[in-house]
């Protein structure tokens, strides 16, 4: 099983997710700067990361500490111009081999630098995008959405 063919699944896992929450989902060209519109509106952007390898070291009291996290890498800027606004929400999945893949929904507007970083040390992310962890709500927020009741906190995707 290849990345795309992952990238895909998790395509139509979020369309699917979308279309229970009673939203349009279209999705779009491979060729377009992002994966669906929703309510013939609102652009959304697929990014699927995989487990990598996140090496730490750490010196205290003159003892050095070596830690090797798993790490999620999310990239936001399209072929380095992370400033130009092409799509309206992020959908970051997170892939886990055994455990449930973990969702970020962000709408563009929140992000504030090209990348973002999840790194798994044992503990639940807590940074800058924690709050929109299953934020599907997201959509019904926007102002270019139709005004829809979500639920805050829908179960993860896939």
């Amino acid at each position: 099983m290849n990345r795309q063919y992952k990238h895909q699944q998790a395509r139509s896992a979020v369309s699917g997710q979308l279309q229970r929450l009673g939203f349009d989902v279209k999705e779009v060209s491979r060729n377009a700067q992002y994966d669906m519109l929703v309510n013939g509106k609102l652009r959304v952007a697929l990014r699927v990361a995989f487990p990598g390898r996140y090496a730490h070291t750490v010196t205290v009291n003159g003892r050095r500490y070596a830690y090797d996290y798993r790490s999620w890498n999310f990239n936001f800027h399209r072929h380095g111009r992370w400033e130009q606004k092409y799509c309206d929400v992020f959908v970051c999945v997170a892939k886990h081999r055994r455990a449930a893949d973990e969702v970020f929904v962000i709408p563009s507007t929140a992000i504030s630098g090209p990348t973002f970083s999840l790194h798994g040390a044992g503990k639940p992310y807590r940074g800058r995008y924690a709050s929109y962890r299953n934020h599907w709500s997201i959509f019904a927020q926007l102002p270019q959405a139709d005004n829809r009741s979500v639920p805050e906190d829908q179960s993860q995707v896939a």
